[in-house]
């Protein structure tokens, strides 16, 4: 749903029934919903037939329906992809396939290192990483195929965002990059909500419902920025992978950058588990240190707006009762 809407070729009025109801409900629609079990299971079936194939119908049938179902998804140009892996696993298709249907999998029998190698990387890793996938990179344990994986959010006090300009950064920040190529404040606000926007689409993202209220009093006295954004800035290199930016990363800056406390709030959530119902995020203030963890169950976020509706928007409003109380959630 989230990627066809952000398409550049997808057609509004298709972009509009990819919701119940467009723009008063967004959550998706049944034809989202039919799309993305359609997408999951022809992505189950052409890898079964090009294995089964030995070089003729079956095969070419099965690399056309792999031809396009990558060119769709590079068509569609989806945020954070990298497109050029559709490229590789195209052309590793029609190389292995195509041009060497003889090459069995059963060959691997003669060579039994490579199959320990092959299970580990393939099977152990993945596997161990999606029943828990705090101790493991998504990247390893396949969790892109999961639809979540951990990330973050940092929450900047007013112009305390500055303070990043103590660093050695690999570029400058994103709001400065923004003011540099748009015409006036009102286009960098904008185009600043966009990440914020794309997080909410994503049901993960509805975890921050329960989340940010209690990480800070005033949401509007603070600039967004995810956690991938500040990784690339500072570290130079992200990837999507929300480890690489949490308690750790938020440690290290604070020895250099010396945030007072309540200027610098990151809310880091960790990924689903495999067959978990939930999912666990941590609110931590740059100069306090941790100051509550929680979980929530994600069959409840099913039936969330992108935005806060209810006793949660009261959350949202400045000055309410409970805001960073420490404990559980």
């Amino acid at each position: 749903m989230v990627m066809l809407t952000n398409s550049p070729v997808v057609p509004r009025w298709l972009r509009e029934r990819l919701f119940v109801h467009y723009p008063d409900d967004m959550r998706p629609s049944r034809l989202a919903a039919g799309m993305a079990h359609m997408g999951t299971l022809t992505e189950y079936i052409f890898p079964v037939f090009l294995l089964l194939g030995d070089g003729g119908l079956v095969t070419a049938a099965a690399l056309l329906v792999m031809l396009c179902f990558h060119s769709f998804i590079a068509g569609n140009m989806p945020s954070g992809m990298p497109i050029e892996w559709n490229i590789m696993m195209v052309f590793g298709g029609f190389f292995l396939f195509g041009q060497h249907p003889e090459a069995s999998v059963l060959a691997l029998g003669s060579m039994p290192l490579l199959v320990i190698f092959l299970f580990v990387c393939l099977v152990a890793v993945p596997l161990y990483g999606n029943f828990y996938p705090s101790r493991v990179s998504f990247l390893n344990a396949m969790r892109y195929y999961a639809g979540n994986w951990a990330y973050s959010v940092w929450l900047f006090r007013g112009d305390s965002a500055r303070k990043l300009d103590q660093l050695v950064k690999a570029a400058p920040l994103m709001r400065d990059q923004f003011e540099k190529a748009l015409p006036d404040e009102e286009a960098v606000d904008a185009a600043m909500m966009m990440m914020p926007a794309m997080r909410f689409l994503h049901l993960d993202g509805r975890v921050l419902h329960e989340a940010l209220p209690r990480a800070v009093d005033d949401i509007e006295q603070y600039q967004w920025m995810e956690g991938e954004i500040l990784a690339g800035i500072v570290l130079g290199w992200n990837f999507g992978d929300g480890h690489l930016h949490d308690l750790q990363l938020l440690s290290a800056i604070q020895q250099q950058c010396g945030f007072e406390p309540g200027e610098l709030r990151a809310v880091m959530v960790e990924s689903q588990p495999l067959f978990g119902p939930s999912m666990a995020w941590t609110v931590a203030d740059a100069a306090s240190g941790v100051l509550e963890r929680g979980e929530m169950r994600m069959a409840q976020a099913r039936d969330f707006q992108p935005w806060p509706t209810g006793a949660r928007a009261e959350a949202f409003r400045p000055g309410r009762a409970g805001a960073n109380e420490t404990g559980s959630a």
